[in-house]
């Protein structure tokens, strides 16, 4: 029989960056729900398993039983050559509704070259994917391109390091607070949401930057430019809907 619930998750967050039952979900494409159905279950669906298993290079039976070495050698050799999501170069899942595949950015990136940097500092992966502030954009495959040293004490007292990455913004819709072409630093290690603040999310195949409200029926994605209209968002939409991660920083080129 498998091991409980606990112990799965302990491996997960032990050979992955995720952190949270909250993080775990948007890897897996699912609603949080069904990660608490699941833990009141006591039951691992095998296509959670291998679903952790493309993405992160890890092996199956370690996953699920606890057996052999999380990352075979043949896995750890082709980890970092794996795109977000762990299906190719489109960085987002192509299978499943667009509810499962909206915003799933997760990307993979390999240990080895910056494992010379001393321990108080730590890199962030940059990926390609490029946040609407806007009407939405499009532009998901969430592909690394680099990354930023930042002191890791500096990083973990604004979230959590190893879930953070940074992304370009395009569009003018959160100015004056978020310009077009500015980089932000997003945080995906998050658990509940501080409305009021803005965050990177997916709305069905769309990525933006928007703060976050609570409406009496829903949700409200409000740019901070006055010329654009909130973006309403309730009932069956809600399931389209999912949150990357606060935006915790911004920096932009002067000149």
């Amino acid at each position: 029989m498998p091991d409980a619930f606990d112990t799965f998750f302990a491996r997960v967050m032990q050979g992955t960056d995720i952190t949270t039952q909250q993080a775990l979900a948007r890897v897996l494409g699912v609603n949080r729900s069904a990660i608490t159905q699941a833990k009141n279950r006591d039951a691992i669906p095998q296509k959670w398993i291998l679903r952790l298993s493309r993405v992160y290079g890890l092996s199956p039976d370690w996953l699920e039983y606890g057996r052999g070495a999380a990352r075979p050698a043949a896995q750890a050799a082709n980890v970092g050559s794996q795109t977000l999501g762990g299906h190719g170069s489109n960085g987002l899942a192509a299978a499943g509704p667009a509810s499962q595949r909206a915003a799933t950015l997760r990307p993979a990136m390999p240990a080895s070259p910056h494992a010379d940097l001393p321990p108080t500092v730590h890199m962030v992966p940059k990926v390609r994917a490029r946040l609407s502030a806007g009407g939405g954009s499009f532009e998901v495959q969430a592909i690394p391109v680099g990354g930023q040293p930042f002191a890791h004490a500096w990083l973990a007292r604004k979230g959590t390091p190893s879930a953070m990455v940074l992304m370009d913004v395009v569009g003018d819709s959160m100015e004056p607070e978020i310009r077009d072409g500015d980089t932000v630093l997003v945080d995906r290690a998050t658990e509940d949401l501080r409305f009021g603040q803005v965050y990177a999310v997916g709305l069905e195949d769309a990525v933006l930057v928007k703060r976050i409200m609570r409406t009496p029926d829903g949700l409200a994605l409000v740019s901070d430019n006055p010329a654009y209209s909130p973006i309403r968002v309730r009932g069956d939409e809600l399931e389209q809907f999912r949150v990357i991660g606060r935006v915790v920083w911004l920096c932009r080129e002067m000149g």
